[in-house]
């Protein structure tokens, strides 16, 4: 059972129990026909062809509460852009297909295309945000998240979505060995930051699952990449009282689709660190050769607490746990600070 501790500058919203689960989906049903819910799949070409996003159609088909799906893809091959009508026609809801080649591509601009498209051309109120690659996507959980900006009760204008990445072993690696790390050494060069500090209390701040109202969607600015979703929270710290975002727990066993090789995680952290440190100078820190060094030596020591930290959890856990290949991961972490 999770606990209910809150702590930082948001609400967090745990999951206590299964009772209520079926009553927030005949809730949110009821909630919905006032203020509508459209749902974005953001998809690259090769997602639509795994099992994961089979799976997440088929729980789709039973979500009622979802007025509208907007499958905004990029890359997707000819064939299988064909066949797609005919995969998509047992979904009860409106579905809106967006095709986004072209520069930039990937995820940002998915995202992008379909809040722009919705907030133009859709009837929605309120739009969620959620990943294709996730094998293990339960309606429940979405509905949750979309409970948590529908109710009136609750008020929110952001909710963000987190959950457990581990099965056998820890994964959220650029999460636990990079960002967080990463985030604790700009507290240690330059101080508590409001900024900062508003992401520290985000469990998952890298989660691709969000809900928003339509009027905060169509005034975000979106990052390209995969500084997305850090990008998206600086934004909403500009842009919304602390007191109307929150963070939904999304349960256990989350099996998202994982980056095997360490160069894609470091690329993925190279983006993650260039939008950070834009972010932190439009608040007036340095973006400077001394400041990025300054953060690049407290980031090993913090790197450092956080792999011990990560190899006792998986200890007591009774988890596999590869700390060479971790520390080995955590260096290629480092060097692509230096390199800035």
């Amino acid at each position: 059972m999770s606990d209910f501790a809150q702590a930082g500058l948001i609400c967090t919203l745990q999951r206590l129990n299964d009772a209520h689960l079926a009553r927030i989906e005949a809730e949110l049903a009821a909630l919905a026909r006032a203020r509508p819910i459209a749902l974005v799949l953001p998809c690259h070409g090769r997602d639509l062809e795994q099992p994961a996003f089979a799976r997440v159609l088929e729980e789709l088909s039973a979500a009622t509460f979802l007025h509208e799906i907007v499958l905004s893809m990029n890359a997707v091959a000819p064939a299988v852009r064909e066949a797609l009508p005919a995969r998509l026609a047992a979904l009860p809801q409106k579905v809106t297909l967006l095709d986004n080649d072209g520069e930039p591509v990937g995820k940002g601009r998915n995202v992008r295309a379909a809040f722009a498209h919705l907030a133009t051309a859709g009837e929605c109120a309120i739009i969620a945000t959620q990943d294709c690659d996730v094998a293990s996507f339960r309606r429940v959980d979405l509905a949750r998240l979309c409970y948590a900006v529908a109710h009136p009760q609750l008020g929110y204008r952001f909710a963000k979505m987190y959950y457990s990445r581990v099965t056998d072993r820890l994964y959220g690696r650029v999460s636990r060995l990079f960002l967080a790390p990463l985030l604790h050494a700009v507290v240690r060069v330059a101080g508590h930051q409001p900024l900062v500090d508003f992401l520290l209390s985000f469990r998952y701040p890298l989660a691709g699952e969000v809900a928003l109202t339509r009027e905060l969607a169509a005034e975000l600015p979106v990052s390209s990449g995969w500084g997305l979703e850090i990008g998206q929270l600086c934004e909403v710290f500009r842009r919304v009282d602390p007191r109307e975002v929150c963070q939904v727990d999304g349960g256990t066993g989350y099996d998202h689709k994982h980056q095997p090789a360490a160069t894609a995680l470091a690329g993925m952290a190279a983006e993650i660190v260039r939008e950070l440190f834009t972010q932190l100078a439009a608040e007036g820190l340095p973006n400077d050769g001394a400041f990025h060094a300054a953060i690049a030596a407290a980031y090993r020591r913090e790197a450092d607490h956080a792999l011990r930290r990560s190899a006792n959890l998986a200890l007591i856990n009774g988890l596999s746990f590869d700390e060479a290949a971790e520390r080995e991961m955590l260096a290629g972490f480092a060097r692509q600070l230096e390199s800035l």
